[in-house]
């Protein structure tokens, strides 16, 4: 029911492989396998046929800003997608996402708005609008690590999703930056990323898509078939773990 992927060097990996599980329809790009620590507890419900509760947080692109109807938002396809796939667990994913904030505002509604629905999983969108709005990288950082922190005391698991990747980001000052700076905080504390960016500059560079496939009118918000394709990434990083050594994995 719908309310509204790089890990450090460990003894063993759990590993979203992204070129394995990603479908015809939404590609990734070569190599491009993330390293995740755990998901531990969101698999372990849906294994048992336990009841699910996902926290989708963040921005415009959880709320669904550009999405034909509610139902095409990437947290209600992901909700669509859990439930196909395991119809033996009750899946609620929870759409938590106001347009145009920052990762401190979504912070400010943490108690609310995630840890009171006491989820399993909790996957924070975030990285647009502080770039847009130049909050520094290290007050950015250090907003992600409190509410990383806060969701883990709970015993939920994580995932960070980046910002998208779009024509206009180089008048953006330092966009870049704060996509790389939640994929190297990922790395650091063992939080699975979703690498949104990578995944759509590579899509545009490459041409495989055009822009207006996976842009809105105004080049910056997501559509319905953008929206499907973060919902298959979401669930392939829960489902689809590959565990490989340390050695495979310095490679």
């Amino acid at each position: 029911m719908t309310g509204r992927v790089l890990g450090g060097v460990l003894a063993a990996w759990v590993l979203w492989s992204g070129a394995a599980a990603a479908s015809a329809l939404c590609p990734v790009p070569p190599g491009a396998d993330s390293a995740a620590a755990g998901l531990t507890h969101s698999r372990a419900a849906l294994a048992a046929g336990h009841p699910l509760t996902v926290v989708a947080m963040g921005s415009s692109s959880t709320e669904g800003v550009g999405a034909t109807t509610i139902t095409a938002t990437y947290p209600a396809q992901l909700d669509a997608i859990l439930e196909q796939r395991h119809a033996a667990s009750a899946i609620q994913v929870l759409n938590k996402g106001i347009g145009g904030e920052t990762a401190g505002a979504n912070l400010v509604r943490f108690d609310k708005d995630v840890l009171a629905a006491k989820p399993d999983l909790v996957v924070w969108q975030v990285g647009t609008n502080d770039s847009f709005q130049k909050v520094p990288l290290d007050a950015f950082a250090a907003t992600l690590r409190d509410g990383i922190a806060r969701i883990r005391k709970t015993g939920a698991d994580v995932i960070l999703m980046n910002p998208q990747s779009f024509p206009g980001e180089a008048k953006v000052e330092s966009y870049p930056a704060y996509a790389s700076t939640v994929v190297a905080l990922g790395r650091e504390l063992d939080v699975p990323v979703l690498d949104r960016y990578r995944i759509m500059a590579w899509w545009l560079e490459s041409r495989h898509f055009a822009a207006d496939q996976v842009l809105s009118t105004d080049g910056l918000h997501l559509k319905d078939l953008s929206y499907r394709c973060l919902a298959e990434f979401v669930a392939d990083m829960i489902d689809t773990p590959r565990v490989v050594s340390e050695k495979t994995a310095a490679r």
